[in-house]
């Protein structure tokens, strides 16, 4: 069964290279979150407040 993140604080986390298949991300916080190279078929990301941290934009 996937990782349940819905509804968590995830800014700046690391999801890089991971398989996130299947996923909730529902309601989540991901700005500045990373997905680089990850894997997100079937992810749930409705909902999510999605972005860059201030500090990353210039």
């Amino acid at each position: 069964m996937p990782p349940d993140y819905s509804g968590q604080n995830l800014r700046g986390r690391s999801f890089k290279g991971q398989n996130l298949t299947g996923v909730n991300f529902s309601g989540a916080d991901i700005r500045g979150a990373d997905f680089s190279n990850a894997i997100l078929k079937d992810a749930d990301f409705r909902g999510a407040k999605a972005g860059l941290q201030r500090r990353w934009v210039m």
